[in-house]
């Protein structure tokens, strides 16, 4: 399952931060730095202090999330293109 497939699950399209108002940074620019598990929503902040969210629509998108939260911190120093991509 990839992210960027899943219908059960919304996410961020491109990272956004908070540098001068709200500003979108290129996906393949965003290197993971943390992240965060709030229930169903799964927040990544990346080194360039730009921040994506992502989310279960649904029940079976709760345990898709389940199953990145699992994998995520091998994403740590990836690009969220990276992480939209893999096959989770």
């Amino acid at each position: 399952m990839k992210i960027i497939e899943s219908k059960n699950l919304k996410y961020t399209k491109i990272p956004f931060g908070y540098f001068e108002g709200l500003t979108q940074v290129a996906p393949e620019k965003c290197i993971l730095e943390k992240y965060s598990s709030y229930n169903d929503r799964l927040e990544l902040n990346f080194k360039n202090g730009a921040s994506a969210f992502i989310a279960a629509k649904n029940p079976q998108g709760g345990l898709e999330l389940d199953k990145i939260e699992e994998k995520v911190v091998d994403f740590i120093d990836k690009s969220y293109e990276e992480i939209l991509n893999a096959d989770f």
